[in-house]
């Protein structure tokens, strides 16, 4: 869907490439893939964000070495960000940037990405038109962010058709979007909130429409927004959760978890856990059409562990044991743990250790948690599709996932924290 002439499009295209060739990195040593079987085409639910850090430890590119690491582990499911951040810090000009496929154009890796076989992206992406929503949307900046979700919307599912992935395109905390992150900010206007319904329903009809335009089958897309303040809503203060989500039609909902998942005890996570996505869904407006029974999913967890706190490492590790089963047991579609790779250090510039491989290289007792998981489900959907000629049904899976994830624990926590 264009409005441009064929002479500009050419034009923008001449642009485009020239810029890529300019500032394309020289081609670079690959991370060497390790023996591995093609994933499952079923939802394993348990994943990780994949964005890349300050850290390689190879001389493969930033996004790529990230896709490796992530399917090398097993997982069938990739999250990271579409952005025109990726072109500066590839080194890449991006003076000629008008929308988010402007960027796909000009960064080879986001294909590369998509053309690997992970069925399940979630995406962070905003826009690349410049429109600073919070500011306001005239009909003229509506068109153009309406135009770039639809074009992209569009692209995927032409060119991924009938190869059964599933993509998810959202943004990124959106109570900090909204709020401004920090203690003393003033709470959020009225005209800054109804500029957030405005950008979220035009993201969302712009994918709605393109779904409809776009011949298309065997390929899903969903809009989601992310929250991570949901209990300012309970409070009854200004958070997305309260003001942003019964006013958009949105596919799903990601909650950044962090505000009730960092309990002491599983039975604190689960309940907090629990009754803030019981919140979360009491805002949504109802929406039929969609593949899983709930439709809110964990979009970031995780807990610090620090070297100031030698007993943090063996919390952090149950941490990430717990809220992996609760969210198996709450029937959540997805549950993305923070990060592969770590992005956050003290004042004294020591690592939190929220990574699944850390700065050293070295893959952490979480990493091979999710990795045993990935292999042993794996096989044990392989061989039941043989025997069944099917997959098991979500109770069947479920019950194997949770007595898997008991077991594999239990085999680390000896391993690695023995008394």
């Amino acid at each position: 869907m264009s409005h441009q002439s064929p002479f500009h499009l050419l034009l923008k295209k001449t642009v485009l490439l020239l810029a890529l060739l300019r500032c394309l990195p020289l081609p670079a040593q690959s991370l060497e893939p390790e023996a591995r079987m093609p994933p499952e085409d079923y939802n394993l639910v348990l994943g990780t964000n994949s964005f890349y850090a300050s850290y390689q430890h190879t001389k493969d590119t930033k996004i790529m070495e990230q896709a490796n690491q992530t399917r090398n582990m097993g997982s069938n499911i990739l999250k990271f960000a579409v952005s025109t951040k990726a072109l500066k810090d590839y080194g890449i000009d991006d003076s000629a940037i008008e929308d988010i496929m402007d960027v796909v154009s000009l960064m080879p890796d986001y294909q590369k990405s998509f053309d690997m076989d992970f069925t399940y992206y979630f995406m962070w992406l905003h826009t690349a038109t410049g429109i600073k929503w919070k500011k306001g949307i005239n009909t003229t900046q509506e068109k153009l962010l309406y135009e770039e979700m639809y074009d992209f919307a569009s692209h995927l599912l032409s060119t991924y058709d009938n190869t059964g992935k599933v993509f998810f395109i959202g943004n990124w905390e959106g109570d900090w979007l909204l709020l401004r992150k920090g203690k003393n900010t003033p709470p959020p206007t009225e005209a800054e909130i109804q500029n957030m319904i405005r950008w979220f329903q035009i993201r969302q009809r712009a994918i709605d429409d393109a779904k409809k335009a776009t011949k298309h089958k065997n390929v899903a897309i969903y809009h989601y927004i992310e929250v991570n303040l949901a209990l300012r809503g309970l409070e009854n203060k200004p958070c997305v959760t309260k003001d942003v989500l019964p006013f958009v039609n949105v596919d799903f909902v990601s909650y950044s978890s962090y505000e009730t998942t960092k309990r002491k005890t599983y039975q604190a996570n689960k309940d907090a856990l629990q009754k803030a996505v019981t919140y979360i869904e009491q805002q949504m407006q109802p929406k039929q059409g969609l593949p899983f029974s709930r439709r809110v999913f964990i979009g970031e967890y995780g807990e610090h562990a620090t070297k100031s706190r030698p007993d943090s490492f063996r919390r952090q590790f149950a941490n990430t044991k717990e809220i992996m089963q609760i969210a198996l047991e709450l029937d959540l579609p997805f549950a993305l743990y923070w990060n592969m790779y770590n992005n956050e250090y003290t004042d004294e510039g020591d690592s939190k250790n929220m990574s699944l491989i850390n700065e050293q290289g070295q893959k952490r007792p979480a990493y091979h948690l999710h990795q045993r998981y990935y292999r042993d489900l794996n096989n044990y959907l392989r061989e039941y599709h043989q025997q069944n000629h099917a997959y098991p049904s979500h109770k069947r899976f479920k019950t194997k996932a949770l007595s898997v994830l008991e077991t594999i624990y239990a085999e680390l926590l000896a391993e690695y924290f023995p008394k």
